[in-house]
Parts: C-alpha cells; structure tokens; sequence
C-alpha cells in the first residue's frame, strides 16, 4: 500500500486532548463500516518512539455535525486472513497539527508495510513435565481453596505464566523454603525436583507432600543414589546452575562432578579408582551432551551411562523445531524477556539457522523496518514471555493483510517393539 490509500475523515473529538494521539480500537469507516483495529499495539509503538503521547479509544461513533470540532483521523484498510477488513489507524484533536503529522506518519509507515504474510510457530517452550507440574499446583489450589489448607509450591517452579497467575488468584504461596510453612500445609515439590535433604525435612513437618518431579528428574535422582550405592563416582553432564542440578547432586554427596564442556573434563577426579558413572541431566540438550560424554569416555573408557534407557528428548526437540522454523523464514521473532537466558539461547538457535532475528518484550517492540521485505514469519516464545503475549504479537500482525498461521513441532517419540 502507498500514502495514497490513506485517507483522512472526521471523528467526533470527545476525550482526544491536544498533544496527544488516539490510536482506535475500533473505528467507523464510511465505506466498511465497523472496523476493528489489531494492529494498534504496533501504529502506538511508532508513535512512542517518535515521543508522542498515545492513548487508545473506541472512535466507531458517527462525525459531529460541527466539522470544525471533529479530530482528524488517518485511516488505511487490510484485508484479513477470514474475508473481513481491518483499519491500521491514528488520531489527533482539532487544530493539532504536531499530533496530526504524527499520525499522519504512523499510519503512512505501517501502511506500507501491509500484505499477506505467512506465520510459522514453534509451539509452546513448555515441556510435558513443567505443564505437569503446573496442572498439579493449580488443581491442588484448587480443591483446597476457601476453608482447606494453605498451598504451597516450592521454587524453581517453572511453569507457563497463565499458571502462575492462577495460583495467585487461588490464594497458594511460592515460596523456597519449608521455614514458613504452616502445618497441615499442602507442599507441592516442582518438576525439577528438590534436594535430599528438603525431601526429608518435608517429611518430618506436618505437612502434605504433592510430589511433581519430572519422571525423568526423579530417574535420575534415583540413578545417582543407585551409581553411589555401588561405589561409583557419577559425572552428571549439564550446567551446574540448572534447576535440576542439586536436586540431583544430592543423591550421592561428594560423589558427584558437574561438567557443562568437554574442556572441563579434564579437571574431573573420579575418586579412588572405583567404577565410573555419567548421567545426561534432564533438560540438556542430547547434542550438547555427545562432545561432553565422549571426552569423558576417552578418560574413563569404562564409563557407563547410570540410566541406560531413560533420555529427555524435550530441549532437544525444542531446539530442533526453533531451529527448523527459522530456517524456513525471512524474519524470526523471538517473544520473551530480553534479559532472560532462556531468551538469549532461543534467539542464538534461531540464528545459527541463518535467519535475520528480533527480539521483542511487546508487539510494540516491532518496527516497520523490520517487516518490509518479509514474507514469511517465524515466532518462538521464549519461557520469560508475558501471559499471553505471543498471541498478542499474533493478533498484532493478523491487523497488517491476510495472515495464515501454521504451527511446526518436531517431537521424538518412543516406538514400543521396533527392535523386536
């Protein structure tokens, strides 16, 4: 689209105040009537950055019959993906020509950026255990709110934010430890498990436990205290800071080394010449692991895995789709905290596939400039990401042409008797 389908018409002025620019949720437009206006978040994103005051507003109501007293609103029409029509819109009061060129500018930039897109998801950052966990914490709150007892759920407890938010409304406390738990408390452990020792304080205090370790984590918890048991020495391969770390580690005290690099290997002392062990830690990706296990295999030869047959396949299947959805687009957004970790690693993954990649906290956060030679789309949420605001970027997007929306997944599944 160019400046020349932008038109100008008059809306009633009621609560638009001069210096100021209303960007419409919904407007009425002569020829289309009703107009809903999606892409809002992102015209009122150009106009902060511009350093104009933005309000949004409903401005479907009919021009006054005083033309002098109407705002002036600049107005462009998209098609949408389900036949109907939208309006990428901006507002200025009477006689306010800085916000009306404002306006005017906005709504010029953002209209010559429409067109059909495509948009390619990566599917949610959760894994089956986290959204396990999250389920258990919320029914748990649930069944005892209003006159049961107080829920707890003990950190890190890594969940999607709509959980997090639903147990607050349900009165359950997150807390790191048992110190201010009341008795007869109801204790939710998290998916990436706890340490030995919170394990066995919880169970000598008056409380009821909901255990929600990941199968995984809990396997391999109890592989560590198994390898121990035996006089093994067990190199646990993951990042030492990882949540599931110590819960871990606490299973075998001081006999457990943490490696995160193949370098790191070297300074592992396995003890007094007993067996070896190496554990893959859950939520570590498999290809991260490979260069590591095989170092520590050429200084230990006779190192065996502790738990042979049991593998988290989550991170990896999440990189390998992250990585697959930017392969296949000129733009990546990346959705999340910019100061997140989690963030950081999803748009580096992101961006060993090659594509362009922008990462955003708001769908203001987006800029024309960004969108002007891309046809395809891809979306990755990072686990920082607001409640709701991938669809939120989503709907943002849908408001700029005709958007159609796939969603990509890679998944490993166990398949039962194929060797057989």
């Amino acid at each position: 689209m160019s400046r020349a389908d932008i038109r100008e018409l008059a809306v009633p002025s009621t609560g638009i105040q001069r210096g100021e620019v209303v960007v419409p949720t919904r407007v009425g437009d002569p020829v289309h009537g009703l107009l809903s206006c999606p892409a809002g978040p992102l015209v009122a994103g150009s106009l902060r950055a511009r350093g104009r005051p933005v309000r949004f507003a409903d401005l479907s109501g009919e021009p006054s019959a005083d033309t002098d007293a109407d705002a002036r609103l600049f107005l462009v029409t998209c098609p949408r993906e389900e036949g109907g029509t939208s309006a990428v819109a901006a507002a200025a009061a009477p006689g306010d020509a800085l916000s009306a060129a404002a306006a005017r500018a906005a709504v010029e930039d953002w209209a010559a950026v429409c067109g059909n897109r495509s948009l390619l998801l990566a599917g949610s950052p959760w894994c089956s255990g986290a959204l396990h966990a999250a389920s258990a914490a919320v029914q748990a709150a649930t069944d005892h709110q209003g006159g049961g007892h107080q829920v707890y759920v003990l950190t890190p407890a890594a969940m999607p934010p709509e959980a997090v938010t639903a147990l607050g409304d349900l009165g359950a406390i997150v807390t790191d430890a048992l110190d201010d738990v009341e008795p007869g408390a109801v204790v939710l452990f998290p998916a990436h498990g706890v340490t030995a020792e919170l394990r066995a304080e919880a169970g000598r205090r008056d409380v009821t436990v909901i255990d929600a370790t990941c199968p995984l984590v809990a396997t391999a918890q109890a592989a560590a205290s198994g390898a121990a048991e035996r006089g093994h020495h067990v190199l646990l391969v993951g990042p030492p800071d990882h949540a599931a770390t110590d819960p871990i580690s606490s299973q075998a005290p001081g006999r457990v080394s943490v490696v995160d690099t193949p370098a790191k290997t070297a300074a592992v002392s396995a003890g007094n010449g007993g067996g070896v062990s190496y554990l893959l830690q859950p939520g570590f990706p498999l290809e991260a692991g490979a260069p590591i296990v095989s170092a520590l295999r050429s200084r230990y030869p006779a190192a065996r895995p502790a738990v042979p047959a049991e593998t988290c396949y989550a991170p990896s299947d999440r990189a390998g789709t992250i990585y697959s959805v930017a392969l296949g687009s000129d733009l990546m957004l990346v959705v999340g905290d910019p100061r997140s970790s989690d963030a950081r690693h999803v748009c580096a993954l992101a961006r060993d596939a090659g594509t362009k990649v922008a990462l955003i906290g708001d769908a203001a956060d987006i800029k024309p400039a960004m969108l002007a030679p891309v046809r395809t789309i891809g979306v990755a949420e990072s686990t920082s990401a607001a409640g709701g605001l991938a669809a939120r970027v989503l709907d943002a997007l849908s408001g700029l042409g005709r958007l159609t929306v796939a969603q990509r997944r890679l998944s490993t599944e166990k398949v039962a008797g194929a060797l057989g």
